[in-house]
């Protein structure tokens, strides 16, 4: 009895250590795992970790993407001042290379939010990337399921298709650190020799572990002199036969004395060592940073809208649902119009061409814009989820106020001419979506629109079935939700088999091909001839980042046509496919998820000349009268 009543005791203060060592950590979903503040390295946007995030885990939500095409062919006769402003709206923007959007149009520019957009670039520490993966295999089962029909939803083009876009450490990550990105070797400055990238760090970190071992063991024995001398061998000769061209930027990392090697990793690295500011003390976030993962995307309640924003925690009346960086287009409304002229036969000529018609449409980005109706300005709202809040009217529980933060300068701003808001970061121009009343968790999260674009909506609702055109081929979000649901999809047809799908004018097929060309065979044909078959592999051997994924990545996408399938729903399909890019090779092995469909451009829904456009209302409450450059007002409001 009493080693029964011992064990009974032993088990209550084990229960009750648990319950200490678990008291405050509560659902994981009430730590913010990603805030944006002010940058470490200059007066920009950054994003830092709310919490540690190992290798290879996802950071923040799955944000949206809105793509705008030709815009530079559809403002090319602009004068300089239009240009240099518009150009300076494009360059807060990505490349649609980053999210799988290239097919749509000559040339695609992607609007971003999110920590996507606030997270600032630096070639020396790099350590999340976008993750292209998220963005290339979405799925848009809970869209379609929802029971929405694109062949006849008034809804069709009018909201963006691309979405899931986040990003992924490719290092750790620890709590309070500033998240980096890779912008690219040229934006990155990463063959500048004077200053250190990413792999200086990484290779000069390994030479001090080295470096120390050696001091270490035997600075003592050689004396304080001797071991100085070799310090400095190591630091200059040394280097400059390694690193070469590199070594001023590797030597700069490195202490005058080698009494400091032990204090730069300590430090963390050479990294930390150089920036020690990139560290943010977690409570000093929470105070003085927004949270960016406050919402979760799912379908909206409100039929027609597409995707919706909904609260990841419960948040109190006056509480910041999220932040709102705003990106600023000047000329917006001319910006986002695409003229054509065409001929008889429909092909493009010029203006004054006899016979020429006009057409007139706008860009999608247009219902993602903030605007007033004095203002030739377009605000683009680059807060993470921003763009699913969807308009609630009266039942609206968020409003917009403007950022009250010490380190955003909105103040100065808002007394800018509107000719000087194209050269303003949206580090000083920042509005807070605040909570009108309790959000509770699951609750979706609405925005009053304003009157102008109620109306319309409701305008174009009713009148949707008379200019409606009726819809009989499928996209390329219906066709891969056949042949990828998550919950039965089917196998794409071989040769000999029926491939209606694949006569569709408006997708084409593609597959994410990467091969190992060391891993030839030859397959003999009835004529007699061989084709060299290569094996499809999911990444390089020498790839160091990423590695299971770097072959589903959009520069190894392109046009293909499959040839053979072997393998069964259990197993998994695999597929030989033959590359447009080089259809004298075979690639086998090619797994069911690196194909997909893709609209081919100007096919997509995005693309519907019937399609809702309107821009958000800017509310004239908060909205500075330094950028009212328009007091009358401008025309034609419900056509733009």
């Amino acid at each position: 009895m009493m080693i029964v009543q011992a064990y009974r005791y032993l088990l209550l203060l084990l229960l009750a250590a648990a319950a200490v060592l678990t008291a405050g950590k509560g659902d994981d979903s009430e730590q913010c795992g990603v805030y944006i503040a002010e940058s470490s390295t200059d007066h920009v946007l950054g994003s830092f970790a709310g919490k540690s995030y190992q290798r290879d885990e996802l950071i923040g939500s799955s944000d949206a993407i809105v793509q705008a095409f030709d815009l530079r062919y559809h403002n090319r006769n602009e004068d300089e001042q239009f240009t240099a402003m518009f150009e300076n709206f494009l360059g807060t923007c990505w490349s649609a290379d980053s999210n799988g959007g290239t097919t749509e149009a000559e040339e695609v520019i992607s609007a971003v939010g999110g920590p996507c957009f606030s997270s600032a670039g630096h070639v020396g520490m790099i350590n999340a990337v976008i993750y292209q993966p998220a963005t290339l295999l979405k799925s848009d089962t809970d869209l379609l399921s929802s029971g929405y029909d694109e062949s006849t939803s008034p809804g069709r083009g009018a909201f963006t298709l691309h979405h899931n876009l986040t990003l992924i450490a490719v290092d750790k990550i620890t709590a309070g650190s500033e998240i980096f990105l890779d912008f690219g070797s040229e934006y990155n400055g990463y063959e500048d020799v004077t200053k250190a990238n990413i792999d200086d760090y990484r290779k000069m970190d390994e030479a001090i572990e080295k470096m120390l071992e050696f001091f270490n063991k035997h600075a003592e024995n050689i004396g304080e002199k001797a071991a100085d001398e070799v310090y400095q061998f190591m630091k200059n000769d040394v280097l400059d036969l390694t690193a070469e061209a590199r070594a001023p930027a590797a030597r700069s990392l490195l202490p005058s004395t080698y009494h400091g090697l032990q204090e730069i990793m300590d430090k963390g690295g050479s990294a930390l060592n150089t920036y020690p500011s990139v560290v943010k003390d977690v409570d000093w976030l929470k105070n003085n940073a927004y949270c960016q993962d406050n919402l979760v995307v799912g379908v909206s309640e409100i039929e027609h809208a597409g995707r919706g924003a909904f609260a990841k925690r419960e948040m109190k009346k006056g509480e910041v649902v999220a932040p709102m960086p705003l990106v600023a287009l000047n000329y917006g409304r001319k910006a986002l119009t695409m003229t054509e002229y065409l001929n008889e036969h429909g092909q493009e000529v010029d203006s004054d061409e006899d016979g020429a018609t006009t057409t007139v449409k706008t860009q999608q980005m247009l219902n993602y814009m903030l605007e007033h109706p004095q203002s030739s300005v377009l605000f683009f709202p680059a807060g993470p989820l921003v763009p699913y809040v969807n308009h609630g009217g009266k039942d609206a529980n968020v409003k917009m106020i403007w950022s009250t933060k010490p380190w955003s300068n909105v103040k100065i701003a808002q007394k800018l001419e509107v000719e000087s808001l194209s050269g303003v970061g949206a580090v000083d121009m920042i509005l807070e979506l605040v909570a009108t009343r309790p959000i509770k968790k699951g609750e979706e999260v609405l925005l009053d629109y304003g009157e102008s674009w109620a109306k319309a909506w409701k305008k174009h609702t009713d009148e949707w079935k008379k200019k409606m055109k009726k819809v009989t081929l499928k996209s390329a979000m219906v066709l891969n939700e056949k042949y990828h649901s998550t919950e039965k999809a089917a196998p794409f047809p071989a040769p000999s088999e029926d491939d209606s799908d694949f006569g569709n004018e408006n997708v084409a097929l593609q597959c994410l091909l990467l091969y190992d060309v060391d891993k030839v065979e030859r397959r003999r044909n009835e004529d007699g001839t061989r084709t060299k078959v290569y094996p499809w592999i999911p990444h390089p051997a020498n790839a160091n980042r990423l590695k299971t994924d770097d072959a589903i990545r959009s520069i190894n996408r392109g046009g293909c046509r499959i040839v053979e399938r072997s393998g069964d729903e259990s197993s998994g399909y695999r597929y030989v496919v033959q590359p447009e890019s080089n259809p004298d090779i075979l690639v086998k092995n090619v797994p069911h998820s690196a194909i997909r469909f893709v609209d081919l451009p100007y096919r997509s829904p995005h693309h519907d000349e019937t399609a809702f456009r309107h821009a958000i209302g800017f509310p004239d409450s908060i909205f500075p009268a330094a950028w009212k450059d328009l007091p009358g007002g401008y025309k034609d409001r419900d056509e733009l």
